[in-house]
């Protein structure tokens, strides 16, 4: 018996990165409800920044944490040099392989790829075996993402901080969903980041329901945490921190069911 048919899941992730769990679930027999809590924009960069980026060949080092932090930089390098030529001698530390995969895509291979999704492991990485002492190195992050990096490279090395793209809320009010979160019409929802998380909670809290009721699932330990500062407990939190390991132990916890 498939105890996961007609089960009603609710992705919160943004668009951008749907597909992959529409993907995942299709043909299983789950009815999945999208309604995005975040969209991703692209910054505005300052003068001292696109200076920054004019000398890009002062850095020995370009470090990603996500594919959004590749895709708006690459296209800030196109459009100040016309060509990815300049980066042929600076070296690229990316985490995680998705995040390599938007430069394998256009012909370039990152110098360094983490295994780990997890910001704390990449940075113990990239100081232990990585980046030399006294390097310069340039972060190329989101608005949101946290200091983990900036807080073990700052003995380390010489690191700037720029951030590539914007993380906002998404401008809806979500009436059905509202409903089917008030009536428990669902089995699962879905969390795939703590902003995803947040803004969901907010949006709970301003039609006055008591957040720490739902039933949700987490795609890693940070993502956990900011749960448990809302009083949520994960029903389940992906110790393979990407899609298909948060979907594995979906399928595993229903088996067990």
């Amino acid at each position: 018996m498939n105890k996961i048919n007609n089960k009603i899941f609710i992705s919160t992730q943004p668009n951008d990165s749907y597909y992959e769990l529409e993907s995942s679930l299709k043909n299983t027999g789950v009815l999945l409800y999208h309604y995005p809590m975040i969209e991703v924009e692209e910054s505005s960069f300052t003068t001292q920044e696109t200076d920054l980026i004019n000398n890009i060949t002062n850095y020995n080092w370009l470090v990603f944490t996500s594919k959004n932090g590749v895709i708006y930089f690459l296209k800030k390098i196109n459009q100040i040099f016309k060509s990815l030529q300049i980066l042929e001698n600076i070296k690229i530390a990316v985490i995680g392989q998705k995040t390599a995969n938007e430069f394998t895509k256009i012909g370039i291979t990152p110098t360094y790829i983490s295994k780990s999704n997890l910001a704390e492991k990449f940075a113990n990485e990239l100081v232990e075996s990585v980046i030399k002492k006294d390097s310069n190195v340039l972060l190329l992050l989101g608005n949101i993402a946290n200091t983990t990096l900036e807080n073990k490279l700052k003995n380390h090395c010489n690191y700037i901080r720029i951030n590539c793209y914007n993380t906002i809320p998404v401008k809806n009010e979500y009436p059905e969903l509202i409903r089917k979160v008030n009536k428990n019409e669902y089995d699962l929802i879905i969390f795939t980041s703590s902003s995803c998380f947040v803004n969901f909670a907010q949006l709970l809290i301003k039609n006055k329901i008591n957040v720490s009721n739902i039933k949700a699932v987490s795609i890693g330990k940070p993502t956990s945490k900011t749960m448990k500062e809302y009083e949520v407990e994960p029903l389940i939190t992906a110790q393979q921190s990407n899609i298909e390991g948060l979907v594995k132990e979906i399928f595993q916890y229903y088996k067990l069911k």
